[in-house]
């Protein structure tokens, strides 16, 4: 039986499968869903940085969890190719990610979700986090935001489904 259900979000349309997918398993089986979102040192994913240079550029909204951010990141970021977010800044952006998707889980009638945002090694973090609570089951997009890093290092998806002791499954 499948009891809580985590779920690595980046922001990707990987992630927001994974998202949908498991709010599909958690709705059968009155699971709970963690959403998790690793912050990456200081530094914002490229796709995501690649949507918010479309945002400034456009002053259109290219992504949901885009819509409540300070214009002054969205600047900041948007005209800088190498901005090194703060701390502050990190968080503030992961906790929009985080909420644009819980209301994907929410849709779906599950009232069990839990948001958390941390930060380091994403792949260790997702590995930690699962044995923590313990999850039953964790969800994940195949590819993330960083995926040319990913290709060099290899991909997170691949070291959680190699390292974690429950089921994983991994959405394309």
């Amino acid at each position: 039986m499948i009891k809580k259900i985590l779920v690595p979000v980046d922001g990707s349309s990987h992630s927001v499968k994974a998202v949908e997918l498991a709010s599909d398993l958690a709705s059968k089986y009155g699971a709970e869903i963690v959403l998790l979102h690793v912050l990456l040192h200081g530094q914002m994913p490229d796709g995501l940085k690649k949507a918010i240079e479309i945002e400034v550029g456009s002053r259109k909204t290219s992504s949901d969890h885009l819509v409540n951010m300070p214009q002054q990141i969205l600047a900041r970021v948007g005209s800088k190719k190498d901005t090194l977010l703060t701390l502050e800044e990190l968080n503030y952006i992961g906790k929009h990610v985080l909420s644009s998707v819980a209301t994907i889980c929410r849709d779906k009638g599950i009232t069990k979700v839990q948001e958390r945002v941390e930060e380091g090694n994403p792949a260790n973090i997702i590995i930690n986090i699962a044995e923590e609570m313990p999850a039953d089951m964790i969800v994940m997009g195949n590819r993330g935001l960083s995926d040319f890093q990913g290709l060099l290092v290899g991909s997170v998806s691949h070291k959680v489904s190699h390292l974690a002791k429950c089921t994983c499954v991994t959405v394309r």
